[in-house]
């Protein structure tokens, strides 16, 4: 049955609610676009089995990334307006908010709490550096920027200027962690529809799909990766009901809930077997810049966010409701720490000097993949910006060693010298290099001020050759040069690779290996497919 159809039926509509997440706290009417296909769990894996008794051949524009020009049938099933209301649906807060105004409240965030639509929201001056400036993590933040006029808009109207379309889904079973604590991220890119040049807005729901069987490890994805995998076999419409199921039901015959569930974007959730993170909302702006003396720095106009799912006690019926919570982006320093203009007395300054050390062997591999680069120390959530701006300011070398406006960093320069020499890696890589490839891993360096760099070893991050760079996926589904030259191939060979060794069809390690790889602890694991944060 359909959820669209689920309250004409009570009955069967508790029981699909049920199965669909044991955590779910109420069920209602969530809408929905299309058919689901009937649930038949032998039936399921029989299929999904079946897409690897033949040789392997994962298509790209069906396993790894589906978009408005390869799929336009399968976008059709994640309107906007759906998938809050799924949201909603599994927080069991529909008596206390609609789509549209957990919808607004989100970007009212971007206003100034003096003047802002709801009082009651988080907004960007909510909390204040030692200089009373807005921030976040305790880093300088832009506040009072045009995206907060989108608590006022209506992004489900097709007539209006701010309707927001699905423009791709992805799959990363790429980021699964080596020890199985979840099953990689799933993911969903929303656009403006009628942007314009300076009228640009996109974010991407990334859900981290946990794993129901921690205990055995990574082997017990493996019904993950036959889904995506068997996606490459389907017709448009058969793969557009498989993708529906899996998002809003689960692979209900080996374990999983539906990937749209409010825990699967939350704060850090640890239990059995180590389980980190969950997923996050991240956005990509460029709604021009009103320049509010005190509130903006100039130059800021394209700028990346991040934000996590909440439930607060705040309803205006007394009970719980949904929130977007704005959070640090990831493998994203603040950029000032890297240089000389960093309040030198605060003692993130020394610490980060010296866990950045920690980073360089793994910034500076060997391999020629830009895949394999990564930027890890073990206090990187210290040091995470609350933005990432696509300006200097976000530029590790120019903050390491700039040619104007401040002095260089010979100190940490000279330290990554001899963090080099240690690694007999000097005569591979100058700390520019290593300055050069820390950018890349941030949003703005990955998306756009990378774009050209000389990384070392005969390595170059890619350059977009075509007009509106900045993102991987374009408004009108077109994909970036970085995804299709380098990003999806080594999905491609990551996904490929695990379903050959896990061809006996086994979903659990042996209790030796799951137990020496759970960690319980903030500390990240290493994923199948490397680094994190493209």
């Amino acid at each position: 049955m359909h959820l669209r159809y689920a309250s004409r039926f009570p009955f069967a509509a508790a029981v699909m609610c049920a199965a669909a997440s044991a955590s779910l706290a109420a069920c209602g009417d969530a809408g929905a676009p299309g058919e689901v296909a009937g649930i038949d769990a032998e039936e399921r894996a029989a299929e999904r089995r079946q897409a690897l008794s033949a040789p392997l051949d994962i298509e790209p524009l069906r396993s790894l990334i589906l978009t408005k020009v390869t799929d336009p049938q399968a976008m059709t099933r994640f309107p906007l307006q759906f998938v809050l209301n799924q949201l909603i649906m599994r927080a069991g807060t529909f008596d206390e908010q609609t789509a549209l105004d957990l919808y607004r409240r989100w970007w009212d965030f971007f206003n100034p709490s003096v003047g802002a639509q709801f009082p009651d929201a988080i907004h960007c001056d909510d909390q204040t550096n030692s200089e009373g400036f807005p921030a976040l993590n305790g880093y300088r933040i832009s506040c009072g920027r045009r995206e907060g006029r989108l608590a006022t808009s209506d992004p489900f109207d097709q007539d209006s200027p701010h309707f927001v379309e699905p423009i791709a889904v992805v799959n990363r079973f790429d980021l699964a962690p080596l020890d199985g604590s979840h099953c990689g991220e799933y993911r969903i890119v929303y656009a403006k529809k009628t942007a314009g040049i300076a009228d640009r807005n996109l974010f991407i729901f990334e859900a981290q799909l946990p794993n129901p069987h921690p205990e055995c490890g990574l082997a017990a994805c493996l019904p993950v990766a036959e889904f995506w995998a068997r996606l490459s076999t389907l017709d448009a419409a058969e793969r557009a009901n498989e993708l529906e199921t899996f998002f809003t039901v689960g692979l209900l015959d080996a374990g999983f809930g539906p990937v749209l569930h409010p825990d699967n974007f939350a704060d850090a959730v640890h239990g059995p077997g180590g389980r980190r993170g969950t997923g996050q909302i991240r956005t990509n702006q460029f709604m021009g810049n009103p320049g509010a003396p005190g509130q903006v720095q100039p130059g800021q106009i394209w700028q990346l966010r991040e934000f996590k799912i909440a439930k607060t006690p705040d309803g205006p019926n007394g009970g719980d409701r949904l929130t977007f919570k704005p959070v640090t982006v990831k493998e994203n320093p603040f950029g000032e720490l890297f240089g000389t203009n960093f309040d030198q007395s605060d003692f993130r300054y020394t610490w980060f000097m010296d866990d950045f050390l920690e980073s360089v062997d793994k910034l500076t591999t060997l391999s020629g993949d830009i895949n394999d680069i990564q930027l890890k120390n073990s206090r990187e959530a210290l040091y995470n910006a609350g933005q990432s701006t696509v300006d200097d300011s976000n530029d590790y070398l120019n903050q390491l060693l700039p040619e104007f406006s401040w002095l260089p960093n010979l100190d940490l320069r000279d330290r990554i010298q001899a963090e080099l020499v240690r690694l007999g890696r000097d005569s591979v890589f100058t700390p520019a290099d290593v300055a050069n490839r820390a950018t890349t891993q941030s949003c703005a360096g990955c998306h756009q001020l990378s774009a050209g760099d000389s990384l070392g070893n005969n390595v170059t991050w890619p350059v977009e050759d075509t007009p509106r760079r900045f993102v991987h996926v374009k408004e009108d589904g077109e994909l970036s040069t970085a995804l299709t030259d380098f990003f999806l191939p080594h999905r491609e060979g990551v996904l490929e690779d695990f379903l050959a060794a896990h061809a006996d069809g086994n979903t659990c390690s042996t209790p030796t290996t799951s137990a020496a790889l759970a960690v319980e602890s903030d500390e990240a694991v290493p994923t199948l497919g490397g680094a994190t944060t493209h």
